[in-house]
């Protein structure tokens, strides 16, 4: 609010564009400094008493394909946490149609994948994006998309990725934090995603990088009641594809067609093996994550 009490207004009006009529963006050290300057208000405006028309200017200025899409990208860094910002702002709304939300959150999730990168002087605005999507809980936004399946398993395979045992603590908190509310936020959880979560109970997976384990075993505790459809499902399968697999094998071998009995010995390996894969799992998921196993 300001000092007379009346609604914040975002004061800066940036100039991003060379041609506005083409969206074509200003030469590279202008749009740092533009991206900068929008950014800091942006992040000094408050929710509860910012008057969110002074934003309608800026709020579509910044999916312009030539910044979205900006060859430098800290160009798209800087874009996408004010876009952020803007989200934070129209809370719980969004200014955005269905399909836009879905171009912002695969910007966001590009930035993400670059977390792992510390050295990178655009780390900060990394890390501020992902601080501002944890706590506002913006992910929340894509659970209402009518397909939002792939990019939730975007999420997931990106975040998973920039995981590593010398990450910051808060980082990784943050990181369990949106995963979880993509967990709990839509109607079902796309199979992609129990595959990835599974992932990280194998042995090598746990050898590798086992902060991914210890991220899967938080996040498998904290969300357990949703997952164990999903993972008693997921178990059923390779249980039911076995015994298939094993009833195909044994009718070859009982017609007599050798070569086609051969096959079905490579196919009962192979089921033999899926088994095995499944009881290890099973036997982790009891160690780390005993929730997720009581359907």
């Amino acid at each position: 609010m300001t000092e007379d009490g009346g609604p914040q207004r975002l004061s800066f009006e940036p100039k991003l564009f060379a041609n506005v009529a083409q969206k074509k963006a200003i030469p590279i050290a202008e749009l740092y400094k533009q991206l900068k300057k929008l950014s800091k208000e942006l992040n000094g405006l408050e929710q509860e008493t910012v008057d969110t028309q002074s934003l309608d200017s800026v709020t579509r200025q910044l999916l312009a394909p030539s910044l979205l899409r900006h060859k430098e990208s800290g160009v798209v860094a800087y874009v996408a946490c004010c876009i952020a910002d803007i989200l934070r702002l129209y809370a719980p709304e969004a200014p955005y149609s269905d399909d836009e939300i879905k171009a912002v959150f695969n910007v966001f999730i590009d930035q993400l994948q670059m977390l792992g990168d510390s050295n990178s002087q655009f780390f900060p605005l990394r890390d501020y994006l992902l601080t501002s999507l944890a706590t506002v809980r913006t992910p929340a936004l894509v659970a209402m998309l009518p397909d939002s399946e792939e990019i939730i398993s975007r999420f997931f395979t990106a975040l998973f990725g920039v995981v590593s045992p010398s990450q910051p603590h808060n980082i990784q908190m943050q990181i369990l934090d949106i995963l979880q509310q993509l967990l709990e936020e839509p109607k079902t959880v796309p199979q992609d995603v129990i595959d990835v979560i599974l992932l990280q109970f194998t042995k090598r997976r746990q050898q590798d990088n086992p902060a991914t384990h210890q991220l899967a075993s938080d996040l498998a505790n904290a969300t357990a009641d949703i997952l164990q459809k999903y993972i008693y499902q997921y178990f059923n399968d390779v249980i039911v594809s076995a015994a298939q697999q094993r009833v195909g094998q044994r009718q070859q071998e009982a017609d007599g067609q050798q070569q086609r009995a051969r096959g079905g010995a490579a196919a009962g390996n192979d089921s033999l093996d899926d088994l095995k894969s499944a009881h290890y799992l099973i036997l982790e998921l009891n160690k780390s994550a005993p929730g997720t196993l009581l359907n």
